[in-house]
C-alpha cells in the first residue's frame, strides 16, 4: 500500500519557545512500576474482568477460560516484538516510532494515524460509554435504578475528570494508577477466590477444554476475539519512553511483568466467574452487561459487590487517563515529525505535558460520544467504537510484528525469532479480523462502523503517501 524512501532524520533536543510554550517532555521521571500500571490501567482490569470478558463467554460459554489462555499466549508472542524493539528504541511515539523505524516514513505516518483511530477516535468515546453503562447497569443490580439518560452525564464526568491528572503532569496520573490499580486487582481476585470457595463445584478442569463451547474449537476461537479485547492496551507503556527512567531496560522488563500479571489475573477471574455461574449455565452469562456484579449479589456478597462497583468506576476512570497519556504522546511525536500541525508538539511550560493533544483528544472523544450516543443509542455507539478499536489495534500489531525483522536487519541484530515468534500473534490477529468480517451481523451500527473505517484508511493513506513523516529523534530515543 505504501512505498518506502530514504529516511531523512533530524536529531533534536528539547527547546524552549517563548514564555508561554515549550517543547519536550519531562524526562526520566516514570518508574518501572508506574510504567507497568500505565499499561495495566489501559486494559481496565476491573471492567474487563467483570464486563468485557462476557463477550468471550457469549461464544465460548463454559470454555471461556480456554479462550483467555489462548489470548494470553497470543499477547505474549506479540509482546516479544515490543520487547525486542525497546532494546533499541524508547520514544514518546511508542508503536508509531517502532513501525516508522521498520517500514519507513510513509507506513510510519499511516501507523500513527492508525493509533489515533484506535486510542483517540475509538477508545476514548468507547471508555466513556463503557464506564457510564457499567455504572448504570451495575447500580441496577444493587437495586439503584438511574434514569435511562444517565449514561450521558456519567460519560461526561469521566471525560472531564480524567483529563485533570494527565494535564497536570505524567507523575500524578501514573501514581494514581499505581496505587488504585493494586487495590483493584487485589480486591477482584479476593472476591473471585470467595466465589470459587462458595460454588457447588470449585474445580472443573473441563473449562480449560472445548467441552462446554458450542461448536467446540470454533466457539473457543470466537471467544478469543473478546479475550484479546480484554488485554488491549498492554503495550501502552511504550508511549512513555521519553519520560521513563532507564527506558530501554524498564520497558523490556515492564512488558514481561504486564503480560504475566494480566495473564494470571484474567485467567483466574474468568475461571472464578464461570465456576461461580456454572459452566453448563454459561449461555445466560452474556445477557447481563456487567455479570460479575450480578454474580457477587447472587452469592450474597453484597459488600464485595459494592466494592467491585466502586472499583469498576475507578477502572474506567484510570483507563481513560491511560488512553489520554498514550494517544496524546502519539500525536505529540507525529507533530514533532511534521505529520500533524506543529502546535501539537508544544508542551505545557510548567507541567511538560502535551496539553494541547490531551485537550484535543478529549474534545474529539466527547463529540463522538455525544453524536453516536444520541443518534444511535449508547449501546450501538459502544458497539461501533468497539469495532473501530478492535480492528485498528489488530492491524497496528500486525504492522509492529512485520516491522521488527525489517528493523533488526537494518540494524544488524536480526534473529530468526524476530520472524517466528511474532508470527504466532499475527496469525491470531488475522483470525480476529477474519472472524469479525464473517460473523458480524449486518446492521446499521456495523454499516456505520465499516464505512467510517474504510474512509479513514483511504484518507489517511493518501495523506501519509503525500506527506511522509520527517523523523526528529531526541537524544536517547534510539540506541
Amino acid at each position: 500500500m505504501f512505498g518506502g524512501n530514504a529516511l531523512k532524520i533530524e536529531y533534536i533536543v528539547p527547546r524552549t519557545m517563548g514564555k508561554e510554550s515549550s517543547y519536550g517532555l519531562k524526562r526520566g521521571v516514570v518508574t518501572f512500576w508506574e510504567l507497568v500500571f500505565q499499561s495495566l490501567s489501559f486494559t481496565a482490569p476491573g471492567i474487563a474482568a467483570l464486563a468485557t470478558l462476557s463477550g468471550a463467554v457469549a461464544f465460548a460459554y463454559g470454555s471461556a477460560p480456554l479462550s483467555v489462555i489462548l489470548a494470553a499466549l497470543g499477547v505474549a508472542s506479540a509482546a516479544y516484538a515490543v520487547y525486542e524493539f525497546s532494546l533499541k528504541v524508547a520514544s514518546s511515539g511508542g508503536y508509531y516510532r517502532y513501525i516508522e523505524r521498520g517500514f519507513g516514513p510513509r507506513v510510519g505516518a499511516w501507523s500513527g494515524w492508525l493509533y489515533i483511530l484506535y486510542a483517540g477516535v475509538a477508545a476514548t468515546p468507547f471508555i466513556y460509554l463503557e464506564t457510564a453503562l457499567a455504572v448504570q447497569y451495575g447500580l441496577s443490580e444493587l437495586g439503584i435504578n438511574l434514569p435511562s439518560w444517565s449514561w450521558y452525564p456519567l460519560g461526561i464526568a469521566d471525560a472531564l475528570l480524567a483529563l485533570v491528572l494527565p494535564y497536570l503532569g505524567i507523575k500524578p496520573s501514573v501514581k494514581y494508577m499505581l496505587w488504585t490499580g493494586m487495590i483493584e486487582i487485589a480486591a477482584l481476585m479476593l472476591g473471585g477466590a470467595i466465589i470459587i470457595a462458595l460454588s457447588p463445584k470449585p474445580w472443573d478442569p473441563l473449562v480449560f477444554t472445548p467441552a462446554y463451547a458450542p461448536g467446540g474449537w470454533s466457539g473457543v476461537g470466537m471467544g478469543l476475539i473478546f479475550a484479546f479485547t480484554a488485554f488491549a492496551g498492554w503495550g501502552s507503556m511504550t508511549f512513555l519512553g521519553a519520560e521513563a527512567k532507564e527506558a530501554h531496560v524498564n520497558i523490556r522488563r515492564g512488558v514481561i511483568a504486564v503480560v504475566l500479571l494480566l495473564s494470571v489475573f484474567f485467567i483466574f477471574m474468568m475461571y472464578a466467574l464461570i465456576i461461580g455461574w456454572g459452566p453448563s449455565n454459561a449461555s445466560t452469562y452474556f445477557q447481563y452487561f456487567i455479570p460479575g456484579i450480578t454474580e457477587a449479589v447472587k452469592y450474597g456478597l453484597l459488600p464485595i459487590a459494592i466494592l467491585w462497583m466502586i472499583l469498576v468506576t475507578n477502572s474506567g476512570f484510570t483507563d481513560t487517563m491511560a488512553i489520554l497519556n498514550a494517544v496524546a504522546r502519539d500525536m505529540y511525536t507525529m507533530a514533532k515529525d511534521s505529520a500533524l500541525p506543529q502546535w501539537l508538539s508544544i508542551t505545557h511550560p510548567r507541567y511538560k505535558t502535551p496539553h494541547r493533544a490531551l485537550i484535543l483528544d478529549t474534545v474529539i472523544g466527547l463529540a463522538l460520544f455525544t453524536a453516536l450516543g444520541w443518534t444511535l443509542g449508547p449501546l450501538n455507539a459502544f458497539l461501533i467504537t468497539g469495532l473501530w478499536g478492535g480492528i485498528a489495534t489488530s492491524i497496528e500489531h500486525l504492522l509492529i510484528n512485520i516491522a521488527l525483522p525489517l528493523y533488526s536487519r537494518k540494524r544488524d541484530f536480526f534473529k530468526w525469532t524476530h520472524v517466528a515468534v511474532p508470527t504466532i500473534a499475527s496469525v491470531l490477529y488475522l483470525f480476529v479480523l477474519y472472524a469479525t468480517a464473517i460473523t458480524t451481523a449486518i446492521s446499521l451500527p456495523v454499516i456505520v462502523a465499516v464505512t467510517f473505517l474504510v474512509a479513514w484508511f483511504i484518507i489517511t493513506g493518501v495523506i501519509s503517501w503525500k506527506k511522509p513523516v520527517v523523523p526528529r529523534l531526541e537524544e536517547g530515543e534510539e540506541l
